[in-house]
């Protein structure tokens, strides 16, 4: 039995397909709400969040729908799943934010803060997202232009493209860490399955991480006669078990110390 668990690097094929309809059927519709979000709210700090949710969200389909269910334990096809994934992500909600520019009814508001109506026609969306040469034509009259402003400002030309590569890098890293991890988590080949995950009771803060790694490794069980649960591990120092098992005996152990701290707020965090 190996010390240290390492991914076999293999991956069932039905991840592809799996992944494929994750791209046709959950990706296009969280671009949808997240592009409406996105429309319909006029705060660019509070659409940065949204931003952020939706590259979560991505990220988290691709890593439960594709990588999971298909048996991923190859990070880099995990890397790739989520860097297409992030990109589809993207390319969808163009299409759908460019329908939303062509279909613009009345605008309501003043000059420092407004919202215009508009909603999408399907036919549009999915022709402009099988037309790239169309859809990249209007992205680019849009940049010339721009569609929204901050502070009585329109918004366009290279500080809009600075934002857009922004929003992108967003998306895309992401939509990249949530199926990586995923891939790197211990699976089982035996039972080809993943290793069922649980976090044990909190116990105390260990101080001598080196005797405790080189116990383990000896399958030494001195440095766990030292330990005591801790009941206040939201003030105390402790470290974290976490117990990854299988049904045919096989498990691992990850141990993650945490020191409480006081910051200059007098709050405890940890580190």
């Amino acid at each position: 039995m190996s010390k240290y668990y390492q991914a076999s690097g293999k991956s069932s094929p039905t991840s592809f397909l799996l992944f494929i309809l994750t791209s046709v059927i959950a990706i296009p519709v969280l671009a949808l709400a997240y592009t409406y979000l996105i429309w319909y709210i006029p705060f660019i700090y509070i659409n940065l969040f949204i931003t952020a949710g939706f590259g979560f969200a991505v990220g988290m389909a691709i890593s439960h729908l594709a990588v999971k269910t298909g048996k991923v334990r190859n990070s880099t096809i995990a890397i790739i799943f989520g860097f297409l994934g992030g990109l589809f992500a993207l390319y969808f909600s163009w299409a759908i934010w460019v329908d939303l520019v062509i279909n613009a009814g009345e605008s309501y508001g003043n000059s420092r803060i407004g919202i215009t109506t508009s909603n999408i026609e399907f036919l549009q969306v999915f022709g402009l997202v099988l037309q790239p040469d169309t859809l990249f034509n209007f992205i680019s009259e849009i940049n010339k232009t721009g569609t929204w402003g901050i502070r009585g400002g329109t918004v366009s030309g290279t500080f809009l493209t600075i934002i857009w590569i922004i929003e992108l890098l967003i998306i895309l890293i992401l939509s990249i860490i949530f199926p990586y991890l995923k891939a790197k988590a211990p699976f089982c080949e035996v039972d080809n399955k993943w290793f069922k995950e649980e976090d044990l009771p909190a116990f105390s803060f260990i101080k001598n991480t080196k005797e405790m790694v080189v116990n383990l490794e000896n399958s030494n069980q001195n440095s766990f006669i030292g330990l005591e649960h801790i009941s206040n591990f939201e003030t105390e120092s402790h470290s974290i078990f976490t117990l990854y098992s299988s049904e045919k005996g096989e498990s691992f152990v990850t141990i993650e110390n945490k020191l409480a701290k006081t910051n200059d707020k007098d709050e405890i965090e940890f580190e």
